[in-house]
């Protein structure tokens, strides 16, 4: 996608088709939700001039007589913590992230119009499932870049794997208008999309069922292959079963305590939402909706920092962490390049 271009192809025409069925449709209502819409779309290309405005990352320059360049931002990068790593990231990179983020509710939008305006039909079912790939991409590269900011910030990881980590937060920040985590990563979307369709059943809890469901959907190969490889840690398959049930380590300890104290030896929906006192509506069965994503990996995070800082059992990183780990250590990657005229930039090398 050329640095210019504020939207995909494949977006602009979504966008086009739900402008046109609004003007088809001809209430006022609907002409306000265009009007509406439009003016969304221009706030997204002010922002995304806003966010190529700044300095290039990758282009070496200096300020107050001192060089920057993809180095001198990695040694910053890599001098950082998990808790003032936004400290030494660059504004393009910030205010880049801002925009991803504005992308992602311009997604949503579209599906509330289509929702509310559009009658029921295959012509509606299809938009609804377009637009819910498109904010899905908008959720799935956030998640990934904080993958690697993670990784980037750690300190008990040694220097080669966090400099590859910045090479490709770099490649990321400077191409953000234009960058999505299939460009990086496309294991980790493939996981992730998967688990958009298949739908947890419990059961012993070893996750075998799970597991088999992800590969029936499309999860890679190379997913699959790490977590069931001979050497696997306690943490690794522990991530992954966090992964695989959208639970932590300490609410799957909860259900495997009240299985053993009662005896049973397989659980079902119902028998969790009740061991949890909330309702079977609330148990995350599924991956429903972007924000479901998002929330179930951030839980993840969020408590495998806590038991990293507080030596306590269970996996230290999530299992995307890990395997983002793994594909570092097994690929060489190089820094970014200068943007080419179409602002494109290979770093995995063969």
């Amino acid at each position: 996608m050329p640095e210019n271009r504020v939207l995909d192809p494949e977006e602009i025409v979504l966008a086009g088709r739900v402008l046109s069925y609004l003007d088809d449709i001809g209430t006022e209502e609907a002409m306000h939700s265009g009007r509406h819409l439009k003016r969304v779309i221009d706030q997204l290309v002010r922002l995304r001039q806003v966010v190529t405005s700044y300095p290039s990352i990758v282009v070496p320059h200096k300020v107050a007589g001192q060089p920057r360049d993809v180095y001198t931002l990695t040694d910053a990068i890599c001098s950082s913590n998990p808790y003032s790593i936004e400290a030494y990231m660059p504004t393009r990179a910030v205010v880049g992230r801002s925009y991803l983020v504005a992308k992602f509710n311009f997604f949503r939008l579209l599906s509330k119009i289509v929702r509310y305006h559009l009658d029921e039909g295959k012509e509606k079912e299809g938009l609804i499932k377009e637009l819910h790939m498109f904010t899905l991409e908008a959720v799935f590269t956030v998640i990934a870049e904080d993958i690697l900011i993670s990784i980037a910030s750690d300190h008990r990881l040694n220097i080669d794997l966090r400099r590859k980590s910045t090479y490709l937060l770099a490649d990321l920040w400077e191409h953000r208008t234009s960058r999505s985590v299939k460009d990086f990563f496309p294991f980790l979307e493939s996981i992730w999309s998967a688990k958009t369709r298949i739908k947890i059943t419990y059961g012993t809890l070893s996750g075998t069922t799970e597991i088999l469901a992800l590969m029936r959907e499309g999860c890679a190969s190379e997913v699959i292959d790490y977590f069931t490889r001979e050497q696997i840690s306690d943490n690794e398959r522990n991530a992954l079963l966090e992964l695989v049930f959208n639970s932590t380590y300490e609410e799957l300890e909860t259900m495997r305590k009240w299985m053993k104290v009662h005896d049973q030896h397989v659980l079902s929906p119902s028998d969790v939402a009740m061991i949890f006192n909330v309702p079977l509506s609330r148990l995350h069965q599924t991956i429903s909706t972007p924000k479901d994503m998002f929330f179930t990996f951030r839980e993840r995070q969020v408590m495998s920092y806590h038991r990293s800082m507080q030596d306590l059992p269970g996996p230290k990183r999530t299992a995307e962490e890990y395997l983002m780990i793994y594909f570092l250590d097994q690929n060489r990657i190089e820094p970014p390049d200068e943007p080419e005229p179409r602002g494109v930039s290979c770093l995995l090398k063969p």
